[in-house]
C-alpha cells in the first residue's frame, strides 16, 4: 500500500496502519468451526439449511466444496447479470453437477442493469460496482427468506481482503444512494431490479433471523492451493485475478479505477495475501510493474471524458429534511 490510499500512516517502523489492522483481523479468527456447523446442521428437517452464492471463481467454490465436506445441505444459486466469464459459469456447473448440489439461476432485466450501471458510470462515481454488490446482497437474502434458509455462507475471508481502504469505494447497502444516482442520471424512479433498502435488511435480519457465516475464516484458508485443488477435483478453469470472474468487474478494477482514479486494486488484494502469508513483498512488487490487463468494452474513451465526483455529492437530501422536521414537531 503507498499514497494512493490516502488514509495511509506510517508507524516509526514504516509498518503501515492498514497491515496493523489486517493482523489483528487475522489474531481474531476463529479456528473451532464445529459450534457453528453444529447449529446449521440442526436444521436436519429441512430440505437446505444454507444458502451458497456462487460466482465461479476461487472462494465461493472453495466454500461450496467446504460445505458438502462438513455434510451440510446448501442450496446454491448465481444472478446472471450477463457480465459473467464463459469460463466462471463452467466452472459453476462442473461444481453443482460433480457434487449433486441444487442450484438456481436468478435472472434479472438486463436492459434495467445496464441502464443503472450507465448512470454510475456517467455520474464519475468511484464505485460503479455497487449495482452488482446491491442486487447480489438483495436476491441472496429474498433467496434465503423464500426458501425458509436461516444462514448464509459466504465466500467473503479476512485471510484474502483484510486490506481495503475506505476511499476506494462506496457502500452497497445504501438504497436512498442509488435511487438518487438514477433519477439524478436517468430522469426516472428507479424500478424492476432487486433491491434491499433498510427496512427490508432489518426485517431478513431480526424478523426472519438470517444470518451470514464466513465459514472459510474458520479454516486456514490458502486461495492458491485451493485453485489447485479445484483444478485436480473439479476441471476449474482460472479466471485470472481476484474478482475477475465477472468480465465488468475485470474492466473496473484494471481499467476504470486504474485510468480514470489511479486506484491499482491489486495493491491492496496482494497485501491481504502478504499479510496472511501467501505472498511475498517482492513477488506483489514484481507483479504490480506490470500494468493490469483488461477486456476492451469500446467505452473506454467516452467514460475517462466523465465528471469525477464523491458519492455524497449524489445524497439525497429529502431524508434529512424529513428527520428535521420531525424532530422539530416531537420538540
Amino acid at each position: 500500500m503507498d499514497g494512493s490510499a490516502p488514509e495511509i500512516k506510517l508507524d516509526e517502523n514504516g509498518v503501515c496502519n492498514f497491515c496493523h489492522e489486517a493482523q489483528r483481523e487475522l489474531s481474531l479468527l476463529k479456528k473451532n468451526y464445529i459450534p457453528i456447523v453444529l447449529k446449521i446442521m440442526g436444521l436436519g428437517k429441512k430440505k437446505y439449511n444454507c444458502l451458497i452464492g456462487l460466482s465461479g471463481g476461487v472462494d465461493s467454490s472453495t466454500i461450496l466444496v467446504k460445505a458438502v465436506e462438513l455434510r451440510l445441505k446448501p442450496l446454491c444459486f448465481s444472478v446472471d447479470n450477463g457480465w459473467q466469464d464463459p469460463k466462471a459459469q463452467e466452472n459453476i456447473m462442473r461444481l453443482v453437477e460433480g457434487l449433486k448440489i441444487p442450484y438456481y439461476r436468478y435472472t434479472i432485466d438486463l436492459d434495467k442493469f445496464r441502464e443503472l450501471q450507465s448512470a454510475f458510470m456517467r455520474a464519475g462515481l468511484i464505485n460503479i460496482e455497487i449495482p452488482t454488490d446491491h442486487i447480489l446482497m438483495a436476491t441472496t437474502y429474498e433467496m434465503a427468506s423464500k426458501y425458509g434458509i436461516k444462514y448464509i455462507i459466504s465466500g467473503g475471508n479476512v485471510n484474502t481482503e483484510s486490506v481495503m481502504p475506505p476511499s476506494w469505494s462506496y457502500t452497497a447497502r445504501d438504497l436512498t444512494h442509488i435511487k438518487d444516482v438514477y433519477k439524478k442520471i436517468i430522469g426516472k424512479k428507479l424500478k424492476g431490479l432487486p433491491l434491499c433498502g433498510l427496512w427490508k435488511l432489518n426485517y431478513y435480519w431480526w424478523i426472519k433471523q438470517i444470518k451470514i457465516v464466513y465459514l472459510l475464516d474458520y479454516f486456514n484458508y490458502n486461495r492458491a492451493e485451493s485453485e489447485k485443488m479445484l483444478i485436480e477435483k473439479f476441471g476449474f478453469q482460472s479466471t485470472g485475478e481476484k474478482h475477475e470472474e465477472s468480465v465488468f468487474t475485470k474492466w473496473y478494477q484494471n481499467f476504470y479505477l486504474f485510468e480514470k482514479f489511479g486506484i491499482d486494486k491489486r495493491k491492496c488484494h496482494y497485501s491481504s495475501l502478504i499479510n496472511s502469508g501467501q505472498m511475498t513483498r517482492s513477488e506483489a512488487l514484481f507483479n504490480l510493474t506490470a500494468s493490469p490487463v483488461y477486456p476492451l468494452l469500446g467505452i473506454e474513451s467516452r467514460v475517462m471524458s466523465y465528471p469525477k465526483r464523491r458519492h455524497e455529492d449524489f445524497k439525497q437530501d429529502r431524508w434529512y429534511a424529513r428527520i428535521s422536521r420531525l424532530i422539530k414537531a416531537l420538540s
